[in-house]
């Protein structure tokens, strides 16, 4: 009888709701702790530059995450302001996968939540997967009252969810797809179609945005972005490996175990099986076109560890050794945790944390000493651009060149705003290489030390000019050639500005040069056509002629502008062509 009494307070203790709501605050307090003082990370600091600026779109992503952070830093202006929304809705989908998962034992759930460190990183971290997560668990839920009770009230929510699912990331259609796919009886069903017309109506904003944008991030992500992916066994082992470190290599795969060999009781749980193991299957399959983000499968985890939770809770060994797995992870968690805040390792351990947490105000305050109130240009690095502007809190530009991609910093008119201005430039390195034989030396340059352990190389620019804001359309007929002969390439170049651009330069000449890739080197620079003191009004065309390189397959063509010395742009998209013998 006393043993028994002794089980109940234990099982009545872990089912309370002091414990539940004590969870909740903890959860709370740790994020919003850790917010505070954790430097922003790179992504942080570019996804803050997107809330200077609220859109309907930007170039990598959907606005939501924007919208997060503006609504924090209306509140407050330090890295607390950029993630307060994060933290926020990080504790409310907590309690939704608790609702969700109906847990009893919040102890033995807690730890398992506990245990998975994307979970950790979704706490505090501004990025644009956590706003992801959270409209998928609400939708989780709302699909669930809407299986239950099909009105018109979990019709609109539910649509409004979708969209907002939409407007957080791209990946978020994977949810929709997975849940559809589990159950195809809603294809016949009224409401379904109400939800699609109700969706589409919400996301037509975004969609003008792309329109006037040119499709801009649909572009870069499914043409640009892969144009050099090839398959290699290493994207694949790095894919499964890296799923397996984002959950926590200690308890991953009982996750998928338990997850995998669940068997779902009604059309709601064989959804959240269908997502757990669909965008998995989905991230799997991509990896053998190239290298796939590990985060990429966010959605899936939140759905796998509601149906691993299910298998887990009635098996006591297995809980057990949740429990001393929980101790062992959230001890080196939040040991991880503390290095993001106070890097306290040893000294010969230290760089592999300061690169994205620690030092970026006192770089900031370095970099401003030395270019004063002019405004800074980076070359290829939009993160640090939006370090310097979060932390100096001064104009700031980034030129992306030939080897690079075009980001949010090329959208907008600020890179036409610095035409002929004084700038500040700062580089890692002595000079830009395009490939073996071709490289442009950065002229009368200095240098400094960064707290940050790297070297910076500075140039002090009178008469700032680069050409990015200039559209190319390259109107080749055919795409393939044979390779080593000479071919004319028709070409267009779009003024955007309603008033005529003069082509200058800081230093040297303005030229109009073509490069060509394959698998990713640049096996083909030539520049064709000197383009000094053109002045265009609305376009210019004109036909360039040029000798392809001896190389036969697939390979990619950029038409772009080089001005001065600074490395050649980013101008036209990329057009596929082929070479053969």
């Amino acid at each position: 009888m006393e043993l028994e009494t002794k089980q109940f307070k234990k099982t009545h203790w872990t089912q309370s709701k002091y414990l539940y709501y004590g969870i909740l605050l903890f959860w709370l307090l740790i994020n919003l702790l850790q917010a505070g003082f954790t430097e922003l990370i790179h992504d942080e600091a570019y996804y803050y530059y997107y809330s200077t600026d609220l859109a309907w779109g930007y170039f990598d992503h959907p606005p939501m995450i924007a919208l997060f952070i503006k609504v924090g830093t209306l509140l407050t202006t330090n890295e607390v302001g950029v993630r307060l929304i994060i933290c926020l809705s990080s504790v409310i989908a907590l309690a939704l996968v608790i609702k969700i998962a109906e847990v009893k034992n919040y102890l033995l759930f807690f730890v398992l939540w506990f245990s998975v460190l994307i979970i950790h990183v979704g706490g505090f971290i501004a990025v644009p997967d956590v706003p992801l997560i959270f409209f998928s668990t609400v939708f989780f839920i709302l699909y669930r009252n809407y299986l239950q009770k099909d009105n018109w009230l979990n019709t609109l929510l539910l649509s409004i969810t979708i969209a907002a699912l939409f407007y957080s990331k791209y990946t978020g259609v994977l949810v929709v797809f997975f849940t559809v796919l589990s159950n195809l009886k809603l294809l016949k069903q009224k409401s379904f179609w109400i939800i699609v017309a109700i969706t589409s109506i919400l996301m037509i904003p975004h969609f003008i945005w792309q329109v006037k944008h040119n499709f801009v991030t649909p572009y870069y992500h499914l043409v640009e972005r892969s144009a050099a992916f090839t398959f290699k066994w290493q994207s694949v082992y790095e894919f499964i490996l890296g799923q397996i470190g984002i959950l926590n290599p200690l308890i991953a795969l009982i996750l998928i175990y338990f997850g995998f060999i669940f068997k779902p009781k009604d059309e709601f749980y064989r959804s959240l099986k269908y997502n757990a193991f669909g965008v998995l299957f989905i991230g799997f399959i991509m990896s053998f076109r190239g290298h796939v983000e590990a985060n990429w499968t966010s959605t899936a985890f939140i759905p796998l560890i509601i149906i691993a939770f299910q298998g887990i809770r009635n098996r006591r060994k297995v809980i057990k050794a949740i429990y001393i797995i929980g101790i062992i992870s959230g001890l080196c968690i939040l040991a991880l945790r503390g290095i993001m805040m106070v890097n306290y390792l040893p000294e010969e351990y230290k760089h592999h944390f300061r690169v994205e947490f620690h030092n970026w105000d006192t770089w900031a305050e370095e970099l401003h000493e030395k270019a004063g109130n002019k405004p800074v240009v980076f070359v290829n690095s939009y993160q640090r651009a939006s370090k310097y502007l979060y932390y100096a809190n001064k104009n700031t530009f980034t030129y992306n060149s030939l080897l690079y991609r075009k980001n949010q910093f090329d959208i907008g008119r600020f890179e036409q705003g610095l035409q002929g201005s004084e700038v500040v430039l700062f580089n890692n390195e002595r000079g830009f290489w395009i490939n073996n034989e071709t490289s442009f030396p950065i002229p009368e340059q200095d240098s400094i030390e960064i707290s940050t352990g790297e070297k910076m190389y500075v140039t002090n620019i009178k008469n700032y000019r680069t050409y990015n804001f200039l559209e190319i359309d390259i109107d080749l007929e055919e795409h393939e050639y044979t390779a080593n002969t000479e071919i004319v390439i028709p070409i267009t170049i779009k003024n955007p500005l309603g008033k005529p651009v003069t082509i200058l330069s800081d230093s040297l000449n303005s030229v109009i040069a073509v490069a060509i890739f394959q698998r990713g080197d640049v096996v083909l620079y030539k520049e064709v056509e000197d383009i000094s003191g053109l002045t265009i009004d609305k376009k210019y065309q004109t036909n360039l002629k040029l000798k392809l390189p001896e190389v036969t397959g697939k390979c990619y063509m950029r038409v772009v502008i080089r001005s001065g010395w600074l490395p050649p742009g980013l101008n036209s998209r990329i057009q596929k062509i082929t070479l053969i013998d």
